[in-house]
């Protein structure tokens, strides 16, 4: 009865947790594997709970060893794939053992079950008002939790005759109650449910309005004293830190880990300040988009899934006031102006027409290039002119096909317009001449001598303390003579700048971008800090499109998402090589019939956790016959008799004798005497001696326990001869002696 208790009480709240926070946890919504692991855990820490401490010992310990052989015979990638993709398992147990907890704790403590129905009672309230979705599902459990608390109270409190048992009662009625809630659950909801609009709508409206005009008052825009992103492109004497959040993100596709937020592209630089201009529209984010996803597909051929992925992210402002549309760099912005009304690309920044405040939300249909990718440098190394039909199957692809933005003409003049606009070389002093012609000097391609401009400015130091700007930087040339030459340190805008001038003097087109370093944490949604704030370089690369860098000492540009090694191109063959005839290397052209072999399963995947099994239960009965012979040794005359009298009875029982309901040892030992087993007759003495133990005030000697101690070996012999194997590995098992 009391183990149907605890699961009326702790399987539901279980179940509860894992439905309420699971996509915080990135457990698939709606996944019934994930609902099954959940009972199934609770279920066996309910009946852990109701064992001796030597069963929970030993289940824990066989559980333990069976999933340590299966982690031992699973191997570096099958691991490593687990904690990628099925990560989401390990959550699901800590929900159980969590709830496992609460349960324990209510059972235990009256205060904590009567908070529980309030807090449950607290959270339907704010689901309502703040529409957070509550599931059919976790209302279902909600209502039968409340039900079966409510009834608990009303015993509590009631009067009455009968047994008192208040879990009794509860176990007895838990059928009803459960097939009321899962009839409720049945039946469909309406699809206009009443939804207190006039109050929710008044409730909205203030609290927006009193978020906007603190998000206009906390965050200024026109200044940038805090690390944070800001419209203005000039460099301040030092930085403050700042963790308050401005962005809310819900990101589609849960491979991608983390990845840059582009917000504003400068245009020019002064010497002590980057210009933004926003006054011309454009197209040059899309053309942008188009040539990288071209690139790519003549690159990798059906495998661009390990170089670039398409997302779709939607975006809320929390407390900030922008008109910047953050989003990666390779946006889809017509499938993006599909969606949102009022945006457009001005010189490469995606701008509203309106100032963004708090609640305001937009959704960005986009591409995010893997910078973790073995494959990106060979990719951006050998990457082939695109021709027109190569370029007009990608702009069918992303539905812009006939569009004059779009189209290769467009494409070919904007390759031209990089150039002009972004490889403008500045007048730099002999050293800093030095030092660029250092940087190119050894290097074969235009990535490595960005890579290794790349590491020589990270050799310089970090800081958002580095002072104003000298009045003798007027222009870049002064400005790289101060920075690489005097002060040598300095924060990301520094650092962007730096490299973005440097860049151009190696007649490379080079841009300097503002924005947000984005890292995914647990689940599908991401918010953004103010000092999530970065600003970075993007070089260009011909027929590949605008590339990232990261000069900023202690910072790394986004890894995206992880590989697997094996996904990796494998040289190409010498053309000289036969081919071999008749052979299908590509599954994707199998006919429709065909069937590929089937893999192998290792015999080690069962052979090892078996024998880490076997090794365990050898081990935990070694030491408990060793712990069981010195409490033994210890035990008064007294207990060993009444010890070794249970031990017998349990023999007798695997003999064919059990002791029925109601009768007396003495009746017992007659029922066997009467028998026809004179094999048995020889070993029940232990009856009498345990009735003088128990009903006289003899005391036992040494010489009765060595007399027990007989008859209790010559039970075990006759187990042991009944070939009674099962038993006798619980006896095995189960005996202290």
């Amino acid at each position: 009865m009391r183990m149907l208790y605890d699961m009326i009480n702790i399987l539901p709240l279980s179940l509860l947790s894992v439905i309420l926070f699971g996509g915080y946890a990135g457990i698939p919504e709606g996944s019934i594997p994930s609902l099954v692991i959940c009972l199934v855990f609770t279920f066996w820490l309910i009946v852990l709970r109701r064992m001796k401490s030597s069963g929970r010992i030993r289940s824990t310990g066989v559980a333990a060893a069976f999933l340590a052989g299966v982690l031992i015979v699973a191997g570096e990638e099958n691991r490593q794939l687990f904690i990628s993709e099925y990560f989401w398992v390990i959550w699901v147990i800590c929900f159980c053992c969590a709830a496992f907890a609460a349960g324990i704790l209510m059972d235990r403590n009256i205060w904590a079950r009567r908070a529980v129905p309030i807090a449950l009672l607290a959270y339907c309230i704010a689901e309502e008002i703040l529409e957070w979705g509550i599931t059919k599902e976790a209302f279902a459990l909600i209502c039968f939790m409340l039900t079966i608390m409510i009834a608990e109270e009303i015993q509590r409190k009631w009067k009455k005759s009968g047994s008192p048992d208040i879990r009794e009662h509860v176990t007895r009625i838990s059928p009803v109650l459960l097939a009321v809630c899962l009839l409720v659950y049945a039946i469909p909801a309406p699809d206009e449910p009443y939804d207190w609009k006039l109050a929710k709508d008044i409730w909205n409206s203030t609290v927006s309005c009193i978020s906007s005009i603190y998000g206009y008052i906390s965050h200024p825009t026109e200044e940038y004293g805090s690390i944070g992103f800001s419209d203005s492109g000039s460099f301040l004497a030092g930085l403050t830190g700042s963790n308050e959040e401005v962005l809310s993100i819900t990101a589609g596709n849960t491979t991608i880990k983390d990845f840059r937020l582009v917000g504003c592209i400068g245009d020019r630089f002064t010497g002590r300040e980057w210009v933004f201009e926003d006054e011309d529209e454009g197209y040059s984010r899309m053309l942008d988009t188009l040539e990288t996803c071209t690139a790519v597909r003549k690159f990798c051929g059906n495998s661009q899934y390990d170089l670039l992925q398409k997302t779709d992210m939607h975006f809320e402002n929390l407390f900030y006031n922008t008109r910047y549309i953050f989003s990666p760099a390779k946006i889809r912005l017509e499938a993006t102006m599909e969606r949102n009304s009022g945006i457009s690309e001005k010189n490469g920044s995606i701008v509203s027409e309106q100032r963004l405040t708090y609640n305001d939300n937009y959704t960005v249909s986009c591409y995010v290039l893997n910078y973790g990718s073995p494959k990106l440098q060979l990719f951006l190394e050998n990457a082939g002119e695109i021709n027109e039909s190569e370029w007009k199957q990608t702009a069918d692809t992303e539905k812009v096909s006939g569009k004059e933005n779009c189209s290769y003409k467009e494409y070919r003049d904007y390759r031209s317009g990089v150039y002009e606009k972004y490889c403008t070389p500045c007048e730099v002093s002999e050293e800093v001449r030095a030092i660029i012609d250092g940087i190119e000097s050894g290097s074969d391609s235009r990535y490595e001598m960005l890579k290794k401009l790349e590491e020589y400015l990270k050799r310089m130091e970090y800081s958002t303390d580095c002072g104003s700007l000298p009045d003798s930087v007027t222009d870049a040339g002064s400005f790289l003579d101060n920075f690489l030459l005097e002060s040598r340190k300095g924060w990301c805008m520094h650092y962007a700048t730096a490299f973005v001038l440097m860049a151009n003097e190696m007649g490379i087109p080079c841009r300097y971008v503002q924005g947000y370093n984005a890292k995914r944490g647990i689940g599908s949604n991401i918010v953004i800090m103010q000092n999530n704030a970065h600003a970075w370089p993007e070089a260009y690369f011909d027929n590949a499109g605008w590339i990232a860098f990261e000069p900023t000492p202690g910072f790394s540009v986004p890894a995206g998402w992880g590989i697997r090694s094996d996904s990796i191109p494998a040289p190409e063959k010498d053309k000289s090589d036969p081919e071999p005839e008749n052979e299908i290397t590509d599954t994707s052209v199998l006919p429709e019939n065909a069937q590929q072999p089937a893999a192998a399963i290792d015999p080690m995947f069962f052979i090892i956790p078996s024998l880490a099994v076997l090794g365990f239960l050898i081990l935990f009965y070694i030491a408990r016959r060793s712990a069981a012979r010195k409490k033994y040794g210890r035990m008064s005359c007294y207990d060993k008799i009444r010890y070794l009298t249970r031990q017998d009875l349990r023999f007798l029982g695997y003999l064919g004798f059990h002791i029925e309901e109601g009768e007396t040892l003495s009746e017992f030992h007659d029922r066997i005497i009467d028998s026809d087993r004179p094999d048995i007759k020889e070993f029940i003495g232990f009856i009498p001696v345990c009735e003088m133990a128990l009903y006289s005030d003899r005391d036992m000697t040494e010489e009765d326990i060595k007399e027990a101690e007989r008859i209790n070996n010559g039970l075990y012999g006759l187990v042991k001869k009944s070939r009674s194997w099962f038993r006798l590995l619980l006896i095995h098992f189960s005996t202290e002696r």
